[in-house]
């Protein structure tokens, strides 16, 4: 299959795919963080229904190994190693760059460095216009491993809350879940290697937070020296009270503030979930997968969390794909949008590439639609969007239901304008996507009602959270615009009905 075109080619290109019911692609997923690096590639088939292409079949047809991520000194990714370890994952799977057609590759912590990640891209530079790249900060990394972990569809199955915490080197990050979708996100400082230790037991790196915690303990942890019996015990014990108070599934539990990374994810405190789930690499130990020891707090951290959340009386939910929780790569399919409805104030703001989208738990079903609670459930689904906190354009997608009267598409034309802040000066462009026909009439609403910003609303296209747009130009003398939506792919998905699970064993939990 060939990727999408550069900006600078004749945008019906696009649509090169459309002539085909089903396409076959290859697809790599990349994940570079500060404590591990992976890879893995995937043979996808896509299957053409109602007018999108939808995943029938996925093979993992390899994974690497995880590593530690190389670095040259304490905060600089060593590249050169890094680059050495891509590519011998290529040959290690027996492709080349020109055999992937497409690819997620994900940042997260210090990858996100500035130096570091140009330093990445430059190792990609070449098929830039196949990767979905994406830098994942806490918000966006609690999103993906609780979504890799398959927190959304257990929580559908079982009727009930499920927090999926994923315990990493340096953070924990937390997902809560209900009914399948994804309420709030929340990180703290604690990580497995916020202490390291060399081959004789001594203490060779003690970060800030532990350092802190440590101190408040009363316990005594010097670079260099070896820790006094029970000194490790007693710290990962509270570090692992600190991760399942912070989950709010301990009762009674006092989480530290002075470890929060985001906003809590239970701000009122009490009790969020009775279920939870782990993964990152501390899991491999909770989930008795991982013997070998990393010189860090990986192993005791694990068997604290284990004993506690049995304490407590928390059900643990099985993860078989722990530390590789993380996305597989990326699938694509490409839509025609007709231009009798598409809206834009600008014809000029497009071509667009890699707007993520998001997915406001919304319901447009009541015959008089109340402006301000539509804005604070579309504000709260942004709050959730690290690029749009970055001032970046994102995509809000919405499924209308209802009459398109007068009053009904006015009061969510006022809910999107206060929302986005797209009456703001420095705002960037509005970017408004439906399933079904009423972007003309949207968007005229949004600028008479004073949006400084450029305002794009296209519909007739179905998307989700976590799927990325590339938005054409116009196609001259038609009005069209061409739009190919990439979908991240995440592991611990149930099979899709009537083909084969992957050949290398993606787990179905």
């Amino acid at each position: 299959m060939t990727p999408p075109p550069p900006d600078d080619q004749d945008p019906a290109s696009l649509f090169s795919m459309a002539a085909d019911d089903t396409v076959r692609l290859t697809t790599v997923g990349i994940d570079i963080g500060s404590a591990t690096s992976q890879l893995n590639f995937s043979r996808l088939e896509l299957q053409r229904l109602d007018g999108r292409y939808e995943v029938s079949r996925r093979d993992l047809v390899f994974e690497s190994e995880v590593i530690l991520t190389p670095y040259t000194d304490s905060v600089t990714i060593d590249t050169g190693g890094l680059g050495a370890f891509i590519e011998a994952q290529y040959a290690a799977a027996g492709l080349g760059h020109d055999d992937v057609d497409s690819g997620a590759l994900i940042l997260t912590g210090l990858a996100l460095a500035k130096r570091n990640s140009q330093a990445i891209g430059e190792i990609f530079a070449a098929e830039a216009g196949k990767l979905v790249a994406v830098s994942a900060g806490d918000v966006l990394e609690a999103t993906f491993a609780g979504r890799g972990a398959g927190g959304d569809r257990r929580s559908a199955e079982l009727g009930k809350p499920v927090a999926h915490i994923d315990v990493g080197g340096g953070t924990t990050k937390y997902a809560l879940f209900s009914g399948g979708r994804l309420d709030r996100v929340a990180a703290i400082d604690v990580g497995a290697r916020l202490v390291l230790f060399g081959a004789s037991g001594e203490v060779t790196r003690v970060e800030p937070p532990a350092r802190r915690m440590a101190a408040g303990l009363g316990l005594e942890l010097t670079v260099g020296g070896r820790p006094g019996p029970g000194v490790i015990d007693a710290l990962a014990g509270h570090m692992a009270g600190q991760v399942l108070a912070h989950a709010g599934v301990v009762p009674h539990a006092d989480p530290d503030p002075g470890l929060l990374r985001t906003e809590p994810l239970a701000p009122g405190g009490g009790r969020t979930a009775a279920a939870i789930s782990f993964s990152g690499g501390v899991s491999e130990y909770v989930y008795g997968r991982e013997e070998r020891s990393f010189g860090d707090l990986g192993r005791p951290l694990a068997a604290a969390l284990v004993r506690l959340a049995a304490r407590a009386g928390a059900e643990l939910l099985p993860v078989p794909r722990g530390i590789r929780a993380t996305v597989l790569g990326a699938a694509q399919y490409s839509l025609q949008l007709s231009g009798n409805t598409v809206y834009a104030s600008t014809p000029s703001m497009v071509p667009l590439r890699n707007v993520p989208v998001v997915s406001p738990r919304l319901s447009l079903t009541a015959g008089d639609l109340d402006p301000a609670g539509l804005a604070t459930v579309i504000g709260r689904a942004l709050s959730l969007s690290e690029p749009f906190a970055r001032g970046e354009t994102v995509a809000i997608a919405l499924h209308w239901s209802g009459s398109a009267t007068y009053r009904r598409l006015l009061a969510l034309a006022g809910a999107l304008l206060t929302a986005t802040g797209a009456a703001g000066r420095a705002s960037p462009p509005l970017v408004a996507v439906f399933d079904s026909d009423i972007g003309g009439l949207v968007g005229e609403h949004i600028v008479a009602l004073g949006a400084t910003a450029p305002v794009l609303v296209l519909d007739g296209i179905d998307v989700s959270d976590l799927d990325f747009l590339d938005i054409g130009a116009f196609i001259p003398g038609t009005g069209a615009l061409p739009v190919v939506v990439k979908s991240l792919l995440f592991p611990n998905l149930p099979a899709v009905a009537g083909t084969e699970q992957a050949t290398a064993g993606i787990p179905v939990n």
